[in-house]
Protein backbone atom coordinates (compact mmCIF):
# COMPACT_ATOMS: atom_id res chain seq x y z
CA UNK A 1 0.00 0.00 0.00
CA UNK A 2 1.61 3.46 -1.64
CA UNK A 3 2.34 5.96 2.11
CA UNK A 4 0.25 9.34 1.83
CA UNK A 5 2.27 12.31 0.16
CA UNK A 6 4.37 14.21 3.65
CA UNK A 7 2.75 18.08 3.15
CA UNK A 8 6.44 20.22 3.18
CA UNK A 9 6.74 21.88 6.41
CA UNK A 10 5.46 25.47 5.23
CA UNK A 11 2.23 23.83 3.79
CA UNK A 12 2.21 21.95 7.70
CA UNK A 13 2.73 25.41 9.86
CA UNK A 14 0.53 27.45 7.24
CA UNK A 15 -2.30 24.84 7.73
CA UNK A 16 -1.85 24.79 12.03
CA UNK A 17 -1.64 28.43 11.89
CA UNK A 18 -4.77 28.82 9.74
CA UNK A 19 -7.37 26.34 9.40
CA UNK A 20 -9.68 27.06 12.47
CA UNK A 21 -9.73 30.89 11.28
CA UNK A 22 -10.04 29.75 7.36
CA UNK A 23 -12.82 27.55 7.87
CA UNK A 24 -14.98 29.84 9.84
CA UNK A 25 -14.52 32.20 7.03
CA UNK A 26 -15.51 29.51 5.04
CA UNK A 27 -18.35 28.42 6.51
CA UNK A 28 -19.75 31.85 7.04
CA UNK A 29 -19.44 32.60 3.36
CA UNK A 30 -21.15 29.39 1.85
CA UNK A 31 -23.27 28.57 5.29
CA UNK A 32 -23.14 24.79 4.92
CA UNK A 33 -20.27 23.40 7.57
CA UNK A 34 -20.27 20.30 5.05
CA UNK A 35 -19.05 21.73 2.21
CA UNK A 36 -16.60 24.99 4.27
CA UNK A 37 -14.57 21.60 5.57
CA UNK A 38 -14.30 20.16 1.95
CA UNK A 39 -13.53 23.66 0.83
CA UNK A 40 -10.86 23.78 3.74
CA UNK A 41 -9.01 20.73 2.60
CA UNK A 42 -9.59 21.70 -0.92
CA UNK A 43 -7.94 25.17 -0.27
CA UNK A 44 -5.12 23.72 1.38
CA UNK A 45 -5.02 20.83 -1.40
CA UNK A 46 -4.48 23.79 -3.91
CA UNK A 47 -1.72 25.33 -1.69
CA UNK A 48 0.16 21.82 -1.21
CA UNK A 49 -0.06 21.77 -4.77
CA UNK A 50 1.65 25.23 -4.83
CA UNK A 51 4.40 25.13 -2.05
CA UNK A 52 6.80 26.27 -4.18
CA UNK A 53 5.17 29.23 -4.50
CA UNK A 54 5.89 29.74 -1.00
CA UNK A 55 9.09 31.37 -0.33
CA UNK A 56 7.78 34.05 -2.99
CA UNK A 57 4.67 34.82 -1.25
CA UNK A 58 4.86 37.68 0.65
CA UNK A 59 1.40 37.32 2.79
CA UNK A 60 0.77 34.02 3.22
CA UNK A 61 -2.72 34.39 4.60
CA UNK A 62 -3.66 36.76 2.49
CA UNK A 63 -2.86 34.15 -0.47
CA UNK A 64 -4.63 31.26 1.51
CA UNK A 65 -7.60 33.58 1.87
CA UNK A 66 -7.49 34.33 -1.84
CA UNK A 67 -7.49 30.53 -2.68
CA UNK A 68 -10.25 29.75 0.09
CA UNK A 69 -12.52 33.35 -1.33
CA UNK A 70 -12.03 31.70 -5.03
CA UNK A 71 -13.64 28.25 -3.83
CA UNK A 72 -15.80 29.70 -1.98
CA UNK A 73 -17.06 31.25 -4.85
CA UNK A 74 -16.89 29.04 -7.31
CA UNK A 75 -19.23 26.64 -4.93
CA UNK A 76 -21.67 29.26 -4.69
CA UNK A 77 -22.15 29.59 -8.37
CA UNK A 78 -22.83 25.97 -8.46
CA UNK A 79 -24.88 25.97 -5.87
CA UNK A 80 -27.30 28.60 -7.72
CA UNK A 81 -27.24 27.02 -10.36
CA UNK A 82 -28.30 23.81 -9.06
CA UNK A 83 -30.94 26.17 -6.71
CA UNK A 84 -32.76 27.29 -9.93
CA UNK A 85 -32.55 23.80 -12.10
CA UNK A 86 -34.35 22.73 -8.73
CA UNK A 87 -37.07 25.89 -8.91
CA UNK A 88 -37.55 24.88 -13.16
CA UNK A 89 -38.32 21.23 -12.60
CA UNK A 90 -40.41 21.82 -9.60
CA UNK A 91 -42.22 24.24 -11.60
CA UNK A 92 -42.79 26.74 -8.38
CA UNK A 93 -40.73 28.95 -6.79
CA UNK A 94 -41.54 26.80 -3.02
CA UNK A 95 -37.92 26.26 -2.69
CA UNK A 96 -37.06 30.16 -3.15
CA UNK A 97 -40.23 30.63 -0.87
CA UNK A 98 -39.20 28.60 2.10
CA UNK A 99 -35.44 30.10 2.34
CA UNK A 100 -37.18 33.36 2.48
CA UNK A 101 -38.79 32.65 5.61
CA UNK A 102 -35.45 31.59 7.57
CA UNK A 103 -34.73 33.72 10.87
CA UNK A 104 -33.59 36.99 9.82
CA UNK A 105 -29.46 37.10 10.79
CA UNK A 106 -26.59 38.89 10.26
CA UNK A 107 -25.50 36.48 7.87
CA UNK A 108 -28.60 36.27 6.26
CA UNK A 109 -28.98 39.89 5.78
CA UNK A 110 -25.23 39.85 4.24
CA UNK A 111 -26.31 36.95 2.05
CA UNK A 112 -29.45 38.39 0.67
CA UNK A 113 -28.23 41.96 0.15
CA UNK A 114 -24.73 41.38 -0.98
CA UNK A 115 -23.68 39.79 -4.01
CA UNK A 116 -20.78 36.63 -3.45
CA UNK A 117 -17.98 38.60 -4.31
CA UNK A 118 -19.08 41.45 -2.26
CA UNK A 119 -20.01 39.98 0.79
CA UNK A 120 -16.84 37.56 0.62
CA UNK A 121 -15.14 41.36 0.83
CA UNK A 122 -16.85 42.56 3.82
CA UNK A 123 -16.46 39.28 6.11
CA UNK A 124 -12.46 39.78 4.68
CA UNK A 125 -12.28 43.08 6.06
CA UNK A 126 -14.11 43.15 8.83
CA UNK A 127 -14.78 39.85 10.37
CA UNK A 128 -11.08 38.75 9.67
CA UNK A 129 -9.48 41.72 9.57
CA UNK A 130 -8.02 42.00 5.91
CA UNK A 131 -6.73 45.52 5.06
CA UNK A 132 -8.04 47.23 1.62
CA UNK A 133 -4.18 46.40 -0.01
CA UNK A 134 -4.10 42.91 1.11
CA UNK A 135 -7.93 42.54 -0.33
CA UNK A 136 -6.56 44.22 -3.48
CA UNK A 137 -3.89 41.74 -3.78
CA UNK A 138 -6.38 38.42 -3.22
CA UNK A 139 -9.14 39.63 -5.53
CA UNK A 140 -6.96 41.49 -8.43
CA UNK A 141 -8.83 44.92 -7.53
CA UNK A 142 -7.23 48.47 -6.87
CA UNK A 143 -6.68 49.04 -2.86
CA UNK A 144 -9.20 52.10 -3.94
CA UNK A 145 -11.56 49.91 -6.16
CA UNK A 146 -11.70 47.70 -2.61
CA UNK A 147 -12.94 50.61 -0.20
CA UNK A 148 -15.42 52.00 -2.68
CA UNK A 149 -16.87 48.60 -3.01
CA UNK A 150 -16.53 48.34 0.65
CA UNK A 151 -18.45 51.47 1.55
CA UNK A 152 -21.41 50.87 -1.16
CA UNK A 153 -21.51 47.47 0.63
CA UNK A 154 -21.86 48.88 4.04
CA UNK A 155 -23.88 51.75 3.07
CA UNK A 156 -26.28 48.62 1.67
CA UNK A 157 -26.53 46.55 4.94
CA UNK A 158 -26.80 49.76 6.85
CA UNK A 159 -29.84 50.97 4.97
CA UNK A 160 -31.68 47.59 5.22
CA UNK A 161 -30.79 46.98 8.80
CA UNK A 162 -32.38 50.26 9.74
CA UNK A 163 -36.36 49.50 10.87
Amino acid sequence: MPEAPIAPPGVEALFRAHAPELGRYLVAMVRDRSLAEDLLQDTFHDALRAHEQLPRIANERAWLYGIARHRALRALRRGRRLQRAVVRLAGSREVAQEADETPISLLDLLERELSPQLRALVLLRYVHGFQAAELAEMTGLSPEAVRQRLARGCKRLLEEARP
